[in-house]
């Protein structure tokens, strides 16, 4: 029951974190963090896939839903039915991003992203991301890799 841990844990995590970004920081605001490597913002994202994918309010929330609702379904089966410890850390790492920023597109229309990297190509550092997004990515890595590891059962 560890990954609902982390899905729970990712989800409260993020959450609580664009409240105070949205709370404290104006939108379009910038200021580097960490010795100048990342710098906080505050960037409503109203569409998907770093912005690019332009379907529209109603369109980004039911993709939204499907793809959350896909992975939550292989979670549970995942749980009910055996699986490696890899996929199901992984799976739950979607989860849980994907309901943190699921529940911001339902409530307030646009995903809060509050953080991009400080890195010399111009294209590179306009991409803002939010602690879901790394979740989601790494979530399915983690999945990917445990699906083709070999089953030990």
């Amino acid at each position: 029951m560890l990954s609902l841990t982390i899905a729970g844990g990712i989800f409260l995590l993020d959450y609580r974190i664009k409240e105070y970004i949205d709370s404290t920081r104006l939108q379009g605001s910038r200021e580097e963090a960490l010795g100048g490597r990342l710098i906080l913002r505050n960037c409503h994202n109203k569409d998907m896939v770093l912005g690019r994918v332009k379907i529209g309010q109603k369109n980004c929330q039911e993709l939204s839903a499907a793809g959350l609702g896909c992975a939550a379904g292989e979670y549970w089966h995942l749980l009910l039915h055996g699986g490696s410890k890899l996929s199901k850390a992984g799976l739950a790492m979607i989860v849980g991003g994907g309901m943190s920023n699921y529940v911001d597109r339902r409530n307030k229309g646009y995903v809060t992203d509050y953080v991009s990297l400080n890195v010399k190509n111009k294209e590179i550092r306009k991409i803002a991301f939010n602690l879901s997004d790394v979740c989601i990515a790494t979530g399915a890595a983690l999945w990917a890799v445990g699906n083709l590891l070999p089953d030990k059962r």
